[in-house]
């Protein structure tokens, strides 16, 4: 036997299987109740001596609708019901066999209970304790019997509510969690492009300006620029591709940047006549590059959206990117030299990057980390993440 091949306890049964399960219970059903009614009522209970073919059609009207109880659960337990009735107010069904047709009769209130709304299901399973508890009560004259029987008949509807309360809950998490992976898929999506879109559009909108400036004078400075521009455009559009290929579940058209790519990073802000320096080391005697994807990514991007606020919203001319690893953790810190951050004349600009910083502080939080953005006592601003990705 394949061992990939599930035991049939553990696969979900088909409509067609469960019918045929509800076949082989209902003969079950039928085959108990026809012995119940051959037996001879036992003095003082009046009853009566009826033919064995009466006792076979008396065990075939209480067992056969529970073969249909998934179809027509209402009907099904009404025709039981009034079969059980029956059979034990006239003595063909001794009260003393009665967990003989309380058998059948708990299996369609079971799936009353399962299938069907609480409020018809509630009136179906009261007519049918009533019922139970009037004829085995008046054929049996004991209160602890006719008590049992009719608790039995009202533990299988309840049962039957139960796993129907489980089911819907279930069904209303799974919902939820769909909701929840959803809506944070989108905001990952969100953050990627954000990232993806701000920093090259920073170096574009830069070089642009700085070719309006020196197209008359420096026409080979102005190509430079332009040069640059044409190279961010392709690269930029390469990882959209990249990121909606992601979102369409296709192909990767590249890797996913890493620690490696931020020397690419570094040389576009340098581009802009920032001064970069770049210091990548390791606490721990493994490599500092060697960081889960998920994580270096992320670092990436907080890199990538540190200096992009550099190059936008300050006049800096120097800026230094520190990222060391340890065991389990990484922490990044970008700092620059750029004017004094009063209350007055730089927080309000740097805020204005909102977005960015509130798509850093996530990518932090993702792994149990924080951020910290804010002005240098000494001038300038400075970007402190902690990642610690082994929690």
């Amino acid at each position: 036997m394949n061992a990939a091949t599930p035991s049939f306890l553990l696969r979900r049964l088909s409509p067609t299987q469960l019918i045929a399960v509800d076949g082989l219970l209902a003969a079950a059903a039928a085959l108990i109740c026809w012995y119940a009614a051959t037996e001879t009522p036992i003095s003082p209970q009046p009853g009566w001596s009826e033919p064995g073919w009466a006792s076979f059609l008396i065990g075939l009207a209480i067992g056969l609708p529970v073969a249909v109880r998934r179809l027509w659960p209402t009907a099904g337990a009404v025709a039981v019901l009034i079969a059980v009735v029956g059979a034990v107010a006239t003595g063909a069904i001794p009260y003393y066999a009665g967990p003989a047709p309380i058998f059948p009769l708990g299996l369609v209130l079971y799936t009353v209970g399962l299938q069907i709304g609480r409020r018809r299901s509630v009136s179906i399973v009261v007519a049918a304790a009533v019922g139970v508890a009037a004829v085995f009560g008046a054929t049996s004259h004991d209160l602890m019997g006719t008590a049992l029987v009719t608790w039995v008949a009202g533990a299988c509807w309840a049962t039957g509510r139960v796993v129907r309360e489980r089911r819907a809950h279930a069904t209303s998490r799974a919902e939820q969690a769909t909701t929840l992976a959803v809506e944070q898929e989108r905001l990952r999506i969100a953050r990627e492009l954000h990232d993806i879109v701000a920093h090259s559009m920073s170096m574009i909108a830069v070089k642009a300006t700085v070719a309006d400036h020196v197209g008359d004078e420096h026409p080979e400075e102005m190509r430079k620029a332009l040069r640059v521009i044409a190279t961010t455009s392709r690269e930029t559009l390469g990882e959209i591709r990249r990121a909606l290929g992601v979102i369409r579940a296709e192909a990767a058209m590249r890797p996913m940047p890493t620690l490696a790519d931020l020397t690419g990073l570094v040389e576009a802000a340098r581009s802009t006549g920032l001064a970069v320096e770049l210091d990548t080391r390791s606490e721990t005697t493994a490599p500092a590059e060697e960081l889960p994807d998920d994580v270096a990514l992320s670092v990436y991007r907080v890199v990538q959206e540190a200096l992009t606020n550099v190059v936008r919203h300050s006049s800096a001319a120097h800026c230094r990117i520190e990222i060391v690893t340890g065991i389990g953790l990484v922490e990044v810190q970008v700092v620059d030299d750029g004017v004094s951050h009063r209350r007055d004349e730089t927080t309000v600009p740097r805020a204005a990057a909102g977005q960015g910083l509130i798509g850093m502080r996530e990518r932090a939080a993702q792994f149990g980390g924080e951020l910290d953005a804010g002005p240098r006592p000494d001038g300038g601003w400075a970007v402190a993440a902690t990642m610690r990705y082994a929690q």
